[in-house]
Formats: structure tokens, sequence, C-alpha cells
């Protein structure tokens, strides 16, 4: 049994994209095929696929992913679409519309302000595990120990989301761990390791998302014993703590908690009027971050050790302006505005955006003109992020990490090719 599906899903895999390559019904090897970065330094335009074209030029970005393209999700989103998709899964425009129109309420900028002292909160307790660790007190000892920078990254990262979307403490950064105690389908206590069952069915689904046959291979695959069964049987229990958490958050708003948070204004409008949703709705309608790296300002913490000058530099202008409130955290309003921080977040996100791939969408009906090309319909197109942000005519040394190139006269026109969280709505990136 096993064997006949293990050769189903090699030749569906191998064959089929094959066949469509000599086929080329729409005419798409006349762009040169994906080879490595450097392909880009000598085509705009590259095929990475059958149906599938990679662009790389701000033009291709407003083209694609515009407020007013034609162009439509599809591929990989039309693979994993659950029934219940939230603002980043939804295909359907109207939809998005209406999702967007409430997220948009959400993450007002006054909502966003507010919610500052729940991230405030954990930059103390982020602090203070550092300067144990740092000091000594490591496993009982008073040895000072090395940091794991990445581990309390993402502690802090399911801690503050958490607070923010659904009021809910989970105590990951007061213990060191990612354990999470919730509640079964079947009305059971379990306790498992967040970021562990987060990360496990991305993992295996990576691997075949891309392909136009992913439910039939994902069907095979999990019959197989090895690494894509493991990762998405430890994966799946992940669902269940979200599904678990948010029916507590429930709970407590029918029991008339008055909780400040992102469920509450998916539970209800700005005049305090139900919705009248599911709980799968607002399910898929969570906040992105836990399902995504790290929050964004820890990367830049990656490339400031690696450069002296600049983090001197940032060191004199938050000397200079800063305010600490009394848990010795600095204040939003003290730093909202230093040009120089904003100037190493967005480099670093220019150089690790939360997502290095791009999102798929679909040409209209009638085809479109991409980049001088005319491209026929339903053929996939695409912009990596990865190659939108090293685009060397808009980032000169490319590779390099200089925030001062944000606060250069050029900087205005290389914003069009810095889309760390994909391009149209900025709902993602206040978030």
């Amino acid at each position: 049994m096993i064997f006949p599906l293990l050769s189903t899903a090699v030749l569906l895999l191998l064959l089929e994209p094959f066949l469509a390559y000599l086929w080329d019904s729409k005419k798409l090897r006349r762009f040169p095929n994906a080879t490595p970065f450097s392909a880009y330094e000598k085509h705009s335009t590259i095929r990475i696929g059958p149906n599938t074209l990679s662009f790389c030029s701000p033009s291709a970005i407003r083209s694609i992913y515009g407020h007013s393209t034609p162009c439509t999700k599809g591929g990989s989103y039309e693979a994993t679409l659950g029934p219940h998709p939230g603002l980043i899964d939804v295909v359907d425009k109207e939809l998005h519309a209406s999702k967007r129109r409430i997220l948009s309420n959400a993450f007002a900028t006054r909502n966003l302000e507010g919610w500052c002292f729940k991230v405030a909160d954990k930059v103390r307790q982020f602090v203070i595990q550092f300067d144990r660790i740092s000091h000594g007190g490591v496993d009982g000892t008073t040895v000072p120990g090395s940091v794991d920078f990445r581990k309390w990254a993402n502690l802090f990262s399911v801690e503050a989301i958490a607070d923010i979307a659904i009021s809910r403490r989970l105590g990951c950064l007061e213990r060191g761990d990612d354990l999470v105690t919730f509640t079964t389908v079947h009305g059971a206590k379990k306790q498992t390791r967040f970021v562990h069952t987060l990360h496990s069915a991305r993992r295996a689904t990576s691997f075949i998302v891309w392909s136009t046959r992913y439910q039939l291979l994902k069907a095979g695959l999990e019959t197989i014993p090895g690494f894509f069964k493991s990762q998405t049987v430890e994966g799946e229990v992940f669902p269940e703590i979200i599904a678990s958490l948010l029916h507590e958050r429930v709970e407590r708003y029918k029991a008339g908690e008055d909780l400040d948070d992102l469920a509450r204004c998916l539970l209800e409008d700005k005049g305090g009027r139900s919705r009248d949703v599911t709980e799968a709705q607002i399910e898929g309608d969570r906040m992105p971050g836990p399902r995504e790296r790290p929050l964004h300002s820890h990367t830049s913490c990656v490339f400031l050790p690696r450069t002296p000058f600049v983090l001197e530099a940032l060191r004199d202008e938050v000397a200079a302006n800063v305010v600490f409130d009394k848990g010795g955290v600095a204040t939003y309003e003290s730093v909202k505005n230093l040009r120089y921080l904003r100037a190493c977040l967005d480099e670093s996100l220019r150089l690790l955006p939360p997502v290095s791939t791009g999102l798929h969408r679909l040409t209209p009906p009638n085809g479109l003109t991409i980049d001088g090309h005319w491209i026929p319909e339903k053929t996939i197109a695409v912009v990596p992020i990865y190659t939108a942000h090293r685009n060397s005519d808009l980032f000169p040394e490319a590779a390099a990490f200089r925030p001062e190139r944000r606060l250069e006269n050029s900087a205005k026109d290389a914003q069009a090719s810095f889309i760390p969280f994909s391009a149209g709505t900025p709902l993602l990136h206040q978030a």
C-alpha cells in the first residue's frame, strides 16, 4: 500500500511539472529558468515553476499587489485554504475587504498605543531574565551563563502576542520555557510546547505547499513513517491550543470581563455591539504574529553587535532622547519618533523579513502586462521579498546592514521596493 502511494506522489511531484514545462501552452519558456539569486542581477523576470513567474522590480510590485491590481490570490492559498480563513488567507475580495475593515479598527493607532503597557511588561520580564543569566543563577548556580537569544525572543513574542490578542499570561518568560496547558476537544487537560508545535506542521508543509497537487501529496506522505508524518502529528496539537485559549477568552467575555485586547475588537464593534461571530471565525482572524518568527525588533539584535559603529550611534540617540518608566523600560512616547532607531528596525526588516518568499497572485482572465511583458491568464506571479529587498539599483551594497541608507535622499525611491510584510495595505506593518 505504501509503495504505490509513494510512487504516485513522486510521479505527480516530478512528472506533471516536467510535462507542463515541455508543453508550455503559455509560452513562459521565453523567460530564463530559476537559478541561484545572482540570476536577478541579469534578469528582472525569471520562471520558477511550470506556471510561475518571479519578478523583482517596484513596478511589478504595484502591478501584482497594488490596491487596484486585477490579480487575485491563488497558488499556495488555494492549497491550504481552511473552512474559516482569516485576513491573510481569504481569497474572496469582498470578504477580504470586510475582514480588513474590522482589523483596521482593531489595529488603530489608539489601540496600539493603549496596548503598549502589555509590551512594556514583557520587556521588563525579558530584561530580568537576561540579567539573571548574565550575572549567574542559571540552573541554581552562581556561574554566568550564555543567552539563547532565539529561545528568549520566541518566548517574548508568544507572551506579548497572547496578552495583546486575548489578555492571557502564559508564564513562558517567567519560567523560561514554552510549555502551555490547554483543554483538548475531549475536555482533558494537556501540556505541550507551544513554539515546537507551531513550527512542526509548517516544517512539513513547507516542502510541498508550492505544488499544485498539495492535498494529494500531503495525504500520501502522512501515511509514510518519517519526517513529514512525525512533524504533521506533532503540529496537529497547535490548532487545539489556539482553540482552547480562544474559548477561554470568549467565556471571559460572556461573563462580563471588560478586557482591552484584540479579541474584543473582533467580538464587538466600536459601539460595544456584538458582531455575532463564531469562535472559529475569530480564530481565523487572530493576530498573525504567533504564526511567524519573533517580533521584528529582535532582528536588529542580530546585526547591532556586528556593527559597533551603528550600535554606538543608536546608543547616542537613545541616551539623548529616551525617557524610562519606573520599571526601567523606555516609554513609547519617547521612542516613537527616533529616526535612527526606526532606520535600524527597517534595515533589519529589509535583510531579515518575517517571510522571505513572495505571495502568490493569479493574473486576471484577460491576462496582465507586468514589467512590459504580457502575462497570460491564471499565471502565478510573485515578487519574492528577499529579492525585492536586495535590488542593488535601489539598495547599493544590498547585503550590508547600513541603517544610514534609510536617512539618505534616495530612501524615498527605495521605499517602493521595501515590502517586509508584502505590499498593499499597511495594516500588518502596523501590527
